[in-house]
């Protein structure tokens, strides 16, 4: 038995005391918190035996085992025997080979490190590695979204500007574990949290030193957001962080509280300028159109003229050529018919009176009247 009652020996004398040597108030063997062992009393329960009695039966089990094995006596008052060391051996062994088994969930990576060193990545489902302390391993969940706000307090949000102007930044950071490195925010991060914090401000500052204070609160508000990431990303893998840079996101960005009203002001003149800009566009837009074609209209009307009064003087200057050639050729019957063809065009013009010698002046009847 593991423990000697002082005043019983054997094993048979077991029923008179517990291994604390009190026994109950009705003569039979106590339990170990002084409470009736038997039916009576308040917290007894006669149908169940007291944990005296059972110690004392798996007693008796594993004496006559080792009695039977190793040739011991039954009465011999040894230990719990071969048969209980090998049990509680196997029972140690498995739960040292259990410490080898690692089970991954979904989102998560679990790293072996072997005396401290660094192996091997486990993705999701059921793995297996040397036993501690040979190999441990730290299980991470890499999918998981983290997020790290900066510009809260005036210390933090308040920046110089590339034009000499102060602006008021918040920005947030999400970020998550790399899945290709976590031994690296493993070994080299002590507090993820503070590490993206100060390096987003500090390259944030500096992008924000570069900039002017109109392109950063108005147009240049997505690109600063891009460069900001892409150098802390690279800042960090530099470091070896194992920390991956999700999204970079500017939730505010203004002039600062004292000055903002009259920034306002500034603000609001900018876009009445840029509203008038855009009235007078629409107006250019709309009057230079008809300008242009009315002009172009009367460039075509000219040219339309100028090849009508052309290709008329050409005419002409052929039909004098044609006569002159006729004249050379015969004078005196080209006269007559330039006078006959003169004389046509004037008198055809006017009313006509015949003067004749003997008759006379007679009028001349218009054939051309009566016939209309």
């Amino acid at each position: 038995m593991p423990w000697k009652d002082n005043n019983e020996s054997g094993p048979s004398k077991m029923t008179g005391g517990g291994p604390w040597g009190n026994k109950g108030s009705n003569g039979n063997g106590g339990s170990p918190w002084n409470r009736p062992g038997g039916g009576g009393g308040s917290g007894g329960d006669a149908n169940r035996p007291d944990l005296e009695e059972q110690m004392r039966r798996m007693q008796e089990r594993f004496r006559g085992r080792s009695g039977g094995r190793g040739g011991r006596g039954g009465g011999s008052g040894g230990g719990m025997g071969r048969g209980g060391f090998l049990v509680l051996a196997s029972v140690a062994l498995i739960a040292w080979l259990a410490s080898g088994v690692v089970i991954v969930d979904a989102g998560q990576q679990a790293s072996i490190f072997r005396f401290g060193k660094w192996t091997a990545n486990f993705g999701p489902g059921l793995h297996l590695h040397l036993p501690t302390p040979i190999e441990r391993h730290i299980v991470l969940p890499v999918e998981q979204q983290n997020e790290t706000t900066i510009g809260r307090s005036t210390d933090e949000s308040l920046m110089l500007t590339g034009d000499e102007n102060i602006v008021n930044v918040e920005f947030a950071v999400f970020w998550k574990i790399d899945t290709q490195s976590p031994q690296d925010y493993i070994l080299n991060v002590d507090d993820p949290q503070n590490l993206v914090k100060a390096v987003s401000e500090s390259v944030m500052r500096e992008v924000v030193g570069k900039s002017d204070l109109q392109d950063i609160i108005t147009t240049e508000r997505a690109g600063v957001q891009n460069q900001v990431g892409a150098q802390t990303q690279a800042l960090l893998t530099s470091y070896r962080a194992g920390v991956e840079i999700l999204d970079i996101q500017v939730n505010k960005a203004d002039a600062p509280d004292q000055v903002i009203d009259a920034f306002l002001d500034v603000v609001n003149a900018a876009q009445d300028a840029t509203t008038t800009i855009n009235e007078a566009t629409k107006f250019a837009n709309e009057t230079v159109p008809v300008a242009r074609g009315e002009a172009q209209r009367i460039i075509q009307d000219a040219e339309g003229y100028r090849d009508q009064v052309v290709a008329d003087a050409e005419g002409q200057a052929s039909r004098f050529r044609q006569i002159y050639e006729e004249y050379r050729q015969a004078p005196r019957v080209t006269r007559e018919r330039m006078f006959l063809e003169t004389m046509e065009k004037v008198l055809g013009r006017s009313d006509k009176i015949i003067l004749d010698n003997e008759a006379g002046a007679v009028p001349y009847l218009p054939l051309d009247q009566v016939r209309q």
